[in-house]
């Protein structure tokens, strides 16, 4: 995915959405997926977990029920030369792929 064709997909969305991206140990990935969801703000305080979680989380909305929920926008990337498991297989499909276009 290049500028364009990034800023072209977000501009889809309310340009006041919280941008959010998964991180985990290391290297870079193409973006993949950019996928609409709602996160619960600043629930996880471990280095390996991201500050957010995902609003439908239960045992987030039972350990914090007051935590706020926001609409946001997750950029993901997926290592294409791997044979292994995606993102998609660990977070699960809360969106399209960045590169499918809408019938």
């Amino acid at each position: 995915m290049n500028i364009r064709e990034l800023i072209e997909t977000l501009s889809q969305f309310d340009p006041e959405t919280r941008v959010v991206v998964a991180g985990y140990e290391n290297g870079f990935n193409d973006i993949t997926q950019i996928q609409p969801c709602e996160i619960r703000l600043n629930v996880h305080q471990d280095w390996f977990y991201g500050s957010h979680g995902k609003a439908d989380d239960a045992q987030v909305q039972q350990l914090l029920p007051d935590a706020p929920v926001v609409a946001a926008v997750v950029l993901t990337g997926e290592n294409q030369n791997s044979e292994g498991l995606t993102s998609s297989d660990l977070m699960g499909a809360w969106g399209r792929r960045a590169t499918d276009k809408e019938a």
